[in-house]
């Protein structure tokens, strides 16, 4: 099964800010260095390839302080595409950036829009980088321009562009029996084809204070991207490189696939 996934050619690949930035650490710039560097590989061999990427908001906080997310959103947003630009630049790699809201992709003209310009993009060998507009982004009534977390972000994306694969690098190895911290025992699922409702509800919401997401939310984008036939893997980030071996077919994170 896992040959198959050699064969992905358009590929939303989402990166958490775990990944980018800590409380303890700051901004993780080696990090981005190298993922820039695979990033570019990738498109050279011909991949098509999408970021989404987390990692304003988190940035913002460690920069300015305890202020507030739309804030930190604002300045975090200008760091984190200027190390882009810096870190795919000396790849020689052309990047584009994107920020949305929920109603870009919630209108069929403005989704239709956006596939197409992410899809010229991507003919013109220029790697899309897709982040929520956080910093102006507000729900008002009935009216949700805001997505859950950018793991529903990534989703949405992939099924905008018909994505071949979902690739979801976090901060764990992949999803397991139980939290591997509470317990030694708790074995990972290589394969998933199906997800219980109690799976998601016994998992832990969200990862730290600087990311809105955490395993819940990957077992939603899961269940979501198998209700859209999409293949998605959950794997560690923390050595970007890490991507190679998946699209290598490697037994790496966990598959899920129908």
């Amino acid at each position: 099964m896992r040959r198959e996934i050699r064969e992905a050619n358009v590929i939303v690949i989402k990166v958490g800010t775990s990944l980018l930035v800590s409380s303890e650490q700051g901004i993780a710039e080696s990090v981005i260095e190298r993922l820039a560097f695979v990033l570019s590989e990738l498109t050279a061999e011909g991949k098509q390839v999408i970021l989404v990427s987390s990692g304003a908001v988190g940035i913002g906080l460690t920069q300015l302080g305890p202020v507030s997310r739309s804030a930190a959103a604002a300045v975090g947003q200008g760091k984190l595409t200027s190390l882009y630009e810096k870190a795919f630049g000396k790849e020689e790699q052309q990047i584009g950036q994107l920020l949305l809201s929920r109603e870009v992709l919630a209108y069929p003209e403005s989704q239709a829009n956006f596939a197409e310009t992410i899809h010229e993009l991507l003919a013109n060998k220029i790697l899309p980088i897709i982040n929520e507009n956080d910093a102006v982004t507000i729900d008002e009534g009935n009216h949700l321009a805001k997505f859950a977390d950018n793991d529903e972000l990534a989703l949405l994306v992939s099924k905008a562009v018909n994505a071949d694969l979902l690739i979801m690098l976090s901060d764990v190895n992949g999803l397991y029996s139980e939290n591997p911290f509470m317990n030694e025992e708790a074995t990972m699922f290589q394969h998933l084809a199906s997800i219980d409702q109690t799976l998601i509800e016994n998992a832990s919401p969200a990862l730290d204070g600087l990311s809105r997401g955490g395993i819940r939310s990957k077992l939603k984008t899961a269940s979501g991207a198998l209700a859209s036939n999409i293949s998605m893997i959950l794997a560690n980030g923390k050595r970007p490189e890490v991507l190679f071996d998946i699209l290598a077919g490697q037994e790496v994170g966990t598959l899920f696939k129908r």
